[in-house]
């Protein structure tokens, strides 16, 4: 007899959990033997993570990777050059949320996990900062309000050291989850205000915060970055140079009134993800109790969103150099546990398109700043479009192509668009769509631990790895 979606639906969730909870224990129960001849219960000290960076490619999936794997690669040299973490691939994360007919009267059965639904920022990243599912729209709350109590808040109230970085604002879903909790993710002014408020032993709990949301920090109601330093020590730094300079045990970092520049477009006055990183690790890595980090590449999400493949492999270059950071602090010590992945993936990315079995990174080699500058230097100016275009790319465009982009209204996200198809014509890139997919996500792990991780696993699993990995 075949079974019914909802019988199956209750049915493997909770088999999946009886499964894996008989695998842990068998594992724990078989010891295998370390290096030294120990056995696994005896070197629980050693196979325990003292640090966890967590980081998360927004809008990431597998194509993202391979686009920014294929663009990175030396053509003049036989193969294909792995990127710094392909060797650590050890699974792929289901990112479903809870239904979203929670709050009405549409569902009778009550709220529950929903593998038809395609998750959001918010919902995503709350299932990997508590472990728990809910709907979209929510930061690390349920669906009926109830708070979740996140890993770095765990941390914070264990002594360790704990940061979000970011190129988002730091009030956006993904780093407000872990900080945070609202019953929307628009409600910012109330997220950035919970930085100072949401406190762990007499301190705010994120004692590093890098990245972008001046407009939500300094509003005229409430000042919240002048309440972190006068009133909890922290070090306010606005630009690069005084970011590497700081020399504080708690850090704001406010580079951008919203989010930052792209990577490909950042001044010299805004630091990249990886500077941002390696200063947060060098913060952190001061406490003795160890730390806890989250840094988010944001922008291949909004790349992604505007189908922007440019600046998908903007915010990929910009994300990997991040990643190397942590890898390399992780290799070094011995005893950081790093764990990568994404929210969810965004925009249906296809490597290949009308029938064309190839996909042709060698233009987007010869892009010099992204389409959104482009796009923003042509609205400020008087020139035509093809003209801001070609002065912005090595490759000599087409009679055809510069009519193209002429023919485009001057609005922004026309002009936008029209860029973008330049570019994926050239690049014979496609797209499926301008929101989230509901497909799997890769996931990279490294250091103590992540031996336990496999397989293709559900976003709040991985949320309950990451609280189990700073449970002292």
């Amino acid at each position: 007899m075949k079974m019914s979606p909802n019988i199956m639906r209750h049915t493997f969730r909770p088999l999946a959990m009886v499964l894996a909870i008989t695998f842990s224990l068998n594992a724990c129960a078989q010891s295998p033997a370390t290096p030294d001849g120990s056995s696994a219960a005896q070197a629980t000290d050693n196979s325990r993570p003292k640090n966890v960076i967590f980081l998360m490619g927004d809008g990431m999936g597998y194509a993202q990777v391979k686009a920014y794997r294929i663009f990175a690669d030396d053509p003049a040299k036989a193969g294909m050059d792995p990127l710094p973490f392909d060797g650590i691939l050890v699974g792929a994360v289901a990112t479903d949320p809870l239904s979203p007919h929670c709050d009405s009267d549409l569902d009778r059965l009550g709220c529950e996990y929903s593998p038809y639904e395609v998750t959001d920022s918010a919902s995503s990243a709350t299932a990997y900062a508590t472990g728990r599912d809910t709907v979209n729209g929510k930061i690390s709350e349920g669906h009926d309000g109830e708070r979740f109590s996140t890993v770095l808040e765990l941390a914070a109230q264990q002594g360790m050291g704990t940061g979000v970085v970011s190129t988002s604002q730091v009030t956006h879903a993904t780093p407000a989850a872990f900080v945070s909790h609202a019953s929307s993710r628009r409600n910012y002014p109330e997220i950035a205000d919970q930085f100072f408020d949401s406190q762990a032993n007499g301190k705010p709990v994120a004692q590093v915060i890098l990245g972008g949301g001046t407009r939500d920090f300094r509003r005229e109601d409430r000042d919240v970055a002048a309440e972190l330093v006068d009133k909890a020590g922290y070090t306010l730094v606005e630009d690069r140079a005084a970011m590497m300079s700081a020399d504080s045990d708690r850090l704001l970092g406010l580079f951008a009134p919203i989010g930052l520049p792209r990577h490909w477009d950042r001044p010299d006055t805004v630091p990249t993800l990886a500077e941002m990183t390696r200063k947060a690790i060098d913060v952190l890595s001061r406490d003795e109790d160890g730390f806890f980090l989250m840094v988010e590449g944001s922008q291949v999400d909004w790349a992604a969103h505007g189908n922007d493949i440019a600046g998908v492999v903007s915010e990929m270059e910009g994300f990997t150099q991040a990643i190397e950071v942590a890898l390399d602090f992780a290799r070094e010590k011995g005893d950081t546990l790093v764990v990568i992945t994404a929210d969810h993936e965004t925009g249906g990315l296809s490597l290949g398109r009308d029938h064309v079995y190839a996909w042709l990174p060698g233009p987007l080699r010869e892009v010099n700043v992204t389409p959104a500058v482009m796009a923003e230097q042509f609205l400020a100016g008087e020139k035509p479009l093809s003209d801001v275009v070609a002065g912005s790319v090595d490759f000599e465009l087409t009679e055809e192509e510069r009519q193209s982009l002429d023919q485009a209204e001057r609005e922004s996200s026309a002009v936008f668009a029209a860029i973008n198809e330049l570019i994926d014509l050239r690049t014979n890139t496609g797209w499926t769509t301008g929101g989230h997919t509901g497909m799997d996500v890769p996931l990279y792990a490294t250091g103590p631990g992540s031996e336990d991780l496999a397989g293709v696993m559900q976003n709040e699993a991985l949320g309950r790895f990451l609280i189990d990995a700073v449970q002292r």
